[in-house]
């Protein structure tokens, strides 16, 4: 039943351990890394062969709404299954919220719960241990576990019963005395349908119970899960009915099953999400269920991207383990990883580090200490810098903007609005604004007049005048915007009218 199969995808996430690349305003899922395309539009890729366009919701934030919209408007996902969170709850609310919206459309929908900020190289294996565990999720959540290669300590591992002996049906899928052999289900006798139609796909080995879920252990412990064959790594993909995942909710957490029973369209998200209180979906739920599965997801070439240093293992590497991505010079260096942009980066004789330039911040880390990495953007943040919030280059629904110079009292940017576009109506309380078209025609709303500018022409727009600028061209407008003033950060501004349905305080 294709159709009744849905995917709900979490991409309200901001990883900050990817800074400098990964921002508040440009997290994770939205980077594309070594790839063309970004890892938010990999995972919908992934799933459109297998789940219909309308049966996929995306949970995220305000902050990131018009980005996605402009991603998948072309794909045929309508945009009221666009969710967007009042404010950050982690991922149990995330789950709750979008399963049983799901669920008012179609109760005995089948959902899969995708991160939107992992890596799986290998899409069609992917699919095809969805399919399965669509097939087993009836009446048990099911978790992908990725059999572990290494002893990572940045995952948590799933611990699984006693392993089915060879031949044998496991216990998770054998009902009331059911306990006879596969070969002799192959041979017709007393084959109950359900177990005919997951048997078709499974072997005995590919789907076990779960016993608990562990925290990420120390370097010691994790030697010990790898040589065990019992333990798993916790991929965070989950697949159950529409009436599993709530019926979970009710036992486990009451409090959000109550906040959810009273959400019946998008409009009722508002009034009752501050009595909703933030937990995980691993800790409210996984890990105090006993009737989860466990699918062995293997290869899947998975990855959390939970660090550079995860990210720097998938890379390909030359014969002295160097990974050089952007305009390079290496002189001597082994296991060295280098993600350039718009400089030429010599390194020298460097060992075991990972180098990660943009505009505005340079990362140089050891390999095994890049995790610390969400210890700077917590600096960033307690001192008030924007490099934590948005790059030199920041994205709007309308085109972008890039900071070119700032200093005492003035701000210069280079403004490119896309055709067709406007910003919104606005006004500045503390600033004027020189505006230069350097190329294309703008339509200029300047108090109660309007005019166009073209290129090599000019502008000036005075402290708390109303004003937009459209581009009316048949290509991307670009202006050089001059701002002066007592205060020059992007909250100073009061929109009384805008396209994109933005809030206030957001440019």
């Amino acid at each position: 039943m294709p159709n009744h199969n849905y995917a709900v995808l979490l991409a309200g996430g901001q990883g900050s351990r990817f800074w400098p690349q990964s921002r508040t305003l440009e997290p994770k899922q939205f980077l594309s890394l070594h790839e063309n395309d970004s890892l938010f539009a990999q995972t919908v890729s992934r799933i459109k062969p297998l789940i219909p366009a309308k049966n996929i919701f995306i949970v995220t934030s305000d902050l990131y709404r018009n980005q996605i919209i402009e991603f998948v408007s072309p794909l045929n996902i309508p945009q009221e299954n666009i969710i967007c969170e009042p404010s950050p709850k982690n991922t149990a609310p995330s789950i709750g919220l979008a399963v049983r919206l799901i669920s008012l459309r179609f109760p005995d929908a089948r959902v899969c719960v995708l991160p939107c900020d992992h890596m799986i190289n290998h899409a069609n294996q992917f699919r095809a241990a969805l399919n399965k565990a669509f097939n087993l999720c009836d009446e048990r959540l099911v978790v992908f576990g990725i059999p572990p290669y290494r002893p990572a300590t940045g995952y948590g591992y799933i611990k699984v019963k006693r392993l089915a002996k060879p031949g044998q049906i496991p216990s998770c899928l054998a009902k009331r005395g059911e306990s006879s052999s596969w070969l002799s289900q192959r041979n017709g006798r007393g084959l109950p349908p359900k177990i005919t139609m997951i048997e078709r796909n499974l072997s005995p080995r590919e789907i076990y119970e779960v016993e608990k879920f562990l925290e990420k252990p120390d370097l010691a412990t994790a030697k010990k899960f790898v040589k065990n064959k019992g333990y798993f790594w916790n991929s965070g993909i989950f697949v159950g009915s529409c009436r599993k995942f709530l019926s979970d909710f009710k036992i486990h957490l009451p409090s959000v099953y109550k906040q959810l029973t009273k959400i019946n369209v998008a409009g009722d998200i508002n009034p009752v999400w501050d009595n909703i209180s933030a937990i995980s979906f691993d800790y409210g739920i996984l890990e105090k269920s006993h009737s989860l599965l466990m699918l062995k997801a293997d290869n899947l070439g998975w990855s959390d991207l939970g660090s550079w240093q995860a990210w720097d293992e998938i890379l390909p590497k030359d014969n002295k383990g160097n990974a050089l991505i952007g305009d390079i010079i290496n002189l001597g260096s082994r296991n060295v990883t280098v993600l350039g942009k718009d400089h030429l980066i010599a390194t020298i004789g460097l060992n075991d580090l990972i180098v990660v330039d943009t505009p505005d911040a340079l990362l140089i880390t050891k390999k095994d200490k890049s995790e610390e990495v969400k210890k700077v953007v917590d600096i960033l943040k307690a001192n008030k810098r924007p490099e934590h919030y948005f790059h030199r280059t920041v994205k709007r629904p309308w085109g972008s903007y890039t900071v070119l110079d700032r200093g005492e009292g003035f701000k210069i940017k280079l403004v490119e609005v896309k055709t067709g576009c406007s910003l919104s109506l606005q006004l500045h309380k503390k600033r004027s604004e020189h505006w230069v078209v350097v190329e294309g025609k703008a339509k200029i709303v300047k108090g109660k007049k309007s005019y166009y500018v073209n290129s090599n022409e000019s502008t000036f727009i005075p402290v708390s005048c109303i004003h937009r600028l459209t581009n009316v061209g048949n290509s991307v407008l670009k202006i050089v915007e001059v701002q002066t003033g007592t205060y020059l950060e992007e909250d100073d501004i009061v929109r009384l009218k805008d396209d994109f349905g933005r809030d206030k305080d957001c440019l």
